[in-house]
């Protein structure tokens, strides 16, 4: 064997032995040119790759009603402490300390490399394709206040007339109508209407997940969450009934492919307000709203006020008792887990972070003057 041969054969087991960085690379080639690509990252992997991988594995995860995120959540703690403790026992045990150990860090490395490329497929992706204005042909220049005041009143004639039909709570604040596991199966109901006429909305799942330490997730500020390893959509079902339907239709937006906070929202006001279920409709309505009537305050306090007079002392009741609700959850964690997701979002490529997510009204309003609100 010649030296040549020999030096290739040690460039190929060098090769072996750091072959778990091959997924890793490709993830972070897609993190670095998707953004310069939006169009490939649009048709090639949102809507090919995403949904060839993202189909059957939310097939298959929304046939169980109970939440694997969660599950792995409240049993990844213990895992890991089982895990280190077999590799201290098999340590001990080993009569060569260092191939175990280089075993074992071997294995990790696979593990969190593949971790890393599923994420970029499964979401990181997602916030690269075009934006919804493109695909959607939205025109989102400025319009005027006069045109925000015209979309808050009518929304809040549509929800102060949605509210009407839904059930009280002895303090007068909208509950649900239905279980709340029939809600959640119905989150992908609104999304099929308009598929019709916007295909890219398809997707398996059409069941949101209701997470059991929801009372305790919402000392977080976080009312619903999409796990891209299990396509789930996750929604807090501690926080008010009547936000309930909005929170899952916003992560179902998830599990279409999208990525951008503001347009999951603008889909879930538009699918909410496009559902059978009036909680739904009421839901949507009322979310459209709220971040457009505080649009609205902020530019004239006045146009605000006569937005305001338009909704009931029902819908009047609900905000006040959201308020209410997080407002007892104020405090450091909150404040820490507000500036993770903020970074988190940021390091997408989305420079404004969490304020992204009332970016919603500029799509509303584009909307609204094409198309008018669903029906």
């Amino acid at each position: 064997m010649d030296k040549r041969q020999i030096n290739l054969r040690r460039i190929l087991g060098l090769l072996k032995h750091f072959a778990f960085l091959v997924p890793t690379v490709f993830a972070v080639l897609l993190y670095a040119l998707l953004p310069r690509f939006p169009g490939f990252a649009e048709t090639v992997v949102s809507r090919r790759v995403f949904k060839v991988i993202s189909t059957p594995v939310g097939f298959l995860t929304s046939l169980l009603p109970l939440s694997l995120t969660e599950a792995l959540a409240v049993l990844g703690i213990p895992a890991v402490l089982a895990l280190a403790a077999l590799f201290i026992l098999s340590l001990v045990r080993s009569k060569n300390r260092v191939r175990t150990s280089l075993r074992a860090a071997k294995a990790v490395c696979w593990a969190l490399s593949i971790a890393m490329l599923f994420y970029m497929l499964m979401h990181g992706n997602n916030y690269y394709r075009r934006p919804v204005t493109e695909i959607m042909g939205l025109d989102t220049s400025q319009k005027s206040a006069e045109q925000l005041l015209e979309l808050c009143i009518e929304l809040a004639k549509r929800a102060s007339s949605e509210r009407q039909k839904l059930k009280e709570d002895c303090n007068g604040t909208a509950i649900l109508s239905q279980s709340l596991f029939k809600t959640l199966s119905m989150a992908g109901e609104g999304y099929k209407k308009l598929n019709k006429d916007y295909p890219f909305l398809w997707g398996a799942v059409n069941r949101a997940k209701p997470v059991v330490l929801s009372r305790w997730w919402s000392y977080t500020g976080i009312s619903g969450m999409y796990f891209p390893f299990t396509v789930e959509a996750n929604v807090n079902t501690d926080q008010p009934d009547f936000d309930i339907p909005s929170s899952a239709a916003h992560e179902i937006a998830h599990t279409r492919g999208f990525a951008r906070e503001d347009e999951c929202n603008f889909f879930a006001c538009l699918s909410c307000l496009a559902s059978h279920s009036a909680d739904y409709r009421y839901s949507g309505a009322l979310m459209a709203y709220v971040y457009c009537s505080n649009a609205l305050y902020s530019y004239d306090s006045e146009m605000w006020a006569v937005a305001h007079q338009h909704l009931s002392d029902g819908v009047k009741r609900d905000i006040a008792e959201r308020g209410r609700y997080w407002k007892q959850f104020e405090g450091e964690v909150q404040k820490a887990a507000e500036k993770v997701n903020d970074k988190f979002i940021q390091s997408q490529g989305v420079e404004d972070g969490i304020l992204s997510y009332n970016r919603v009204v500029e799509l509303l309003l584009a909307y609204h003057q094409k198309e008018g609100l669903p029906e």
